[in-house]
């Protein structure tokens, strides 16, 4: 450490007494050679496992009865299953199920996907050939257990206008109340991003994924370890709540619902904490903000029936209120200019969607019939992925949940969200980790989102008769615990991962610079196909350097890098940051996969 210290300060000497010749000044010469000082000392941190080193599979794990398949770089003729805990064989294996074409590096033009389904036994294991294995796994019917657990608990630290505490972190990632520098009024609510604004469009459709996988899977458990538990509301009701609270805040007087509030301005990455953040700017109400907001509003009326009367009444009139507002706008689709993030102002096609998901909600709390021909009317084909700005998708599912929707029209969107997993299914078969999803920005969650509202939805229609849709479903889940081209687990702190995401781009998580940096269960956004050209990586950034997808040595990628290898493990926010988005779609996916294990089995609602 001296020897490093000392040739530091002696390149420093250097570079002054260079500088007093450099015709670019002193100031730039020495900033050049502290960069490089900068970029050496991180180009020693660069992992040297390549991509594709291991056999892929998940890394959290399988049920017993769940279809288990591994993909290989190298031809194989046999694999064995090997027991961790004392290297006992307990299955062995034969040739590779089917071979696919792929122009991956490190293949040698084609991969192999076997299939070890025969192993049932609760365990831990990892799979063997002759050229390489697997990160070990586990089976049993608890697998998702710690999962759900905390992928769920990640929205707790993203809760805005609150200190998140010591006993309810469960680690060093902690922070004091925020709630001063709120807009008057306004409660609650979710920091978005890695940042601390909060929008209308990713929260109400996080919000949707809740509380669809109460809708779908009924998890009863009240001892998450957030403040609310204990109080017999299940823990997952009790988080969307924070969100619902959110909204009933922002509702003005006209019955609109603002579209966000947000932070305008940020220090310097790293020194950002939400008890020291400037008043956050509320944004303006419109159409798209209340549309969304009424359908989540009603949905919610009917779920919390049971726990809580009271709120149930209020967010049923909430969302009356919003659709009275939406009715004396006509047709309009409005987003107000301040936070622009998420922004669709005049985009007719999501404000009619918005206006379905409304008319859904609506329908779906009430029964009365009038709100079946507003969806109607609304109506338009539904986008081939449900996103934030699409809402159409999501209107569907919670058309085809109303006892009062017209059954014609209900067989018209089964029909269609068939016919979408069964194109969802063969991309899968075709691809090298039977992943089938969108390359752009939160790819990992967007390919969750496909299959939640298309494989999913075909399976708990009908479990026995849709068995490849069950398993696509999973099989997208399993892609984002391991079985991926980096063999990497894209959630953070899941017990037992081996190779598994340790940072992001997160401002208080960055001041903070907490061991471990990142709490568990924060979803990663992904590989990016088209990485923003701005996410570049800044050696001299103060307090801390600032490491994104360009220019990091750690972690180096260029245009040449193949789509499955665009992630970084650091601070890109165009491959690394969180988002409500994408934690939401993971949490239902995670809870379908724990229905699919038979852990907490009840007859299956699904799109009834």
């Amino acid at each position: 450490m001296k020897t490093w210290k000392a040739a530091a300060v002696a390149l420093v000497a250097g570079a002054g007494a260079l500088a007093l010749l450099s015709p670019a000044g002193p100031r730039s010469l020495v900033k050049r050679v502290l960069a490089w000082n900068v970029n050496r000392q991180r180009g020693r941190m660069r992992s040297d496992l390549p991509p594709f080193a291991h056999l892929a599979a998940s890394q959290v794990g399988y049920a017993p009865g769940m279809r288990k398949l591994f993909t290989s770089p190298w031809r194989f003729d046999s694999f064995q299953v090997v027991r961790q805990a004392d290297g006992a064989v307990v299955l062995q294996g034969g040739a590779p199920l089917r071979e696919l074409a792929t122009k991956l590096p490190g293949t040698s033009g084609s991969v192999f996907v076997g299939d070890f389904s025969a192993l049932r036994a609760e365990g831990r294991y990892r799979i063997v050939t002759a050229a390489g294995e697997s990160h070990p796994f586990d089976v049993g019917p608890h697998v998702f257990d710690a999962a759900v657990r905390a992928v769920q608990r990640g929205f707790y630290f993203q809760r805005a206008f609150t200190a998140i505490d010591a006993a309810h972190a469960e680690g060093p990632w902690v922070h004091a109340s925020d709630a001063g520098s709120a807009p008057p009024g306004v409660v609650r609510g979710w920091h978005d991003a890695g940042d601390f604004s909060i929008y209308s469009a990713s929260l109400n459709s996080a919000l949707f994924w809740m509380l669809d996988a109460f809708r779908d899977f009924s998890p009863a458990e009240d001892d998450t370890n957030i403040p609310e538990s204990g109080n017999g509301i299940p823990d997952l009701l009790d988080e969307a709540r924070w969100g619902l609270d959110f909204l009933l805040s922002v509702q003005q007087a006209s019955g609109a619902f603002l579209n966000a509030v947000c932070e305008e301005q940020y220090g310097p990455y790293g020194a950002n904490l939400p008890e020291r953040m400037p008043r956050y700017r509320a944004g303006e109400p419109g159409t798209l903000a209340t549309a969304r907001a009424v359908g989540n509003l009603a949905y919610a009326s009917l779920l919390y029936r049971p726990f809580d009367a009271a709120f149930s009444g209020r967010a049923l009139l909430a969302a009356r209120r919003g659709y009275d507002y939406l009715a004396q706008q006509g047709d309009a689709a409005t987003d107000g200019p301040t936070c622009p993030a998420y922004r669709a102002d005049g985009d007719a096609q999501a404000g009619r969607q918005a206006r379905m998901f409304a008319a859904a909600g609506l329908l779906f709390a009430t029964g009365e019939r009038r709100f079946d021909d507003e969806f109607a009317r609304f109506q338009v084909a539904l986008d081939p992925d449900p996103s934030y700005l699409r809402f159409g998708g999501l209107a569907a599912r919670l058309y085809l949940r109303a006892s009062a929707a017209d059954p014609v029209r209900k067989a018209a969107l089964r029909q269609r969200i068939r016919a979408r997993a069964a194109q969802v299914l063969e991309e899968g078969r075709a691809q090298p980790f039977q992943l089938a999803g969108p390359t752009h920005w939160g790819s990992v969650a967007a390919s969750l989102t496909r299959t939640n509202a298309s494989s999913a939805a075909a399976c708990i229609e009908d479990p026995d008769g849709a068995r490849d849709d069950c398993d696509q479903a999973l099989a997208n889940l399993h892609a984002m615990l391991g079985r991926n081209y980096l063999q990497f687990c894209y959630v953070s702190g899941l017990p037992g991962t081996t190779h598994a995401r340790q940072h992001a781009f997160h401002h208080w998580l960055a001041a903070l610079n907490a061991a471990p940096f990142l709490f568990p269960g924060m979803v990663a956004g992904g590989p990016n196909l088209a990485p923003d050209p701005a996410d570049r990586s800044n050696p001299l950034a103060r307090p801390i350097p600032v490491w994104g997808y360009w220019g990091d040595p750690a972690f180096p990628r260029g245009e040449e890098t193949p789509y499955e290898g665009r992630y970084t493990d650091n601070d890109s926010w165009s491959t690394n940051e969180v988002s409500l988005d994408w934690q939401a779609p993971a949490l239902y996916a995670l809870h379908f996969a724990r229905w699919m294990s038979g852990e907490n089995r009840h007859p299956l609602r699904g799109l009834r």
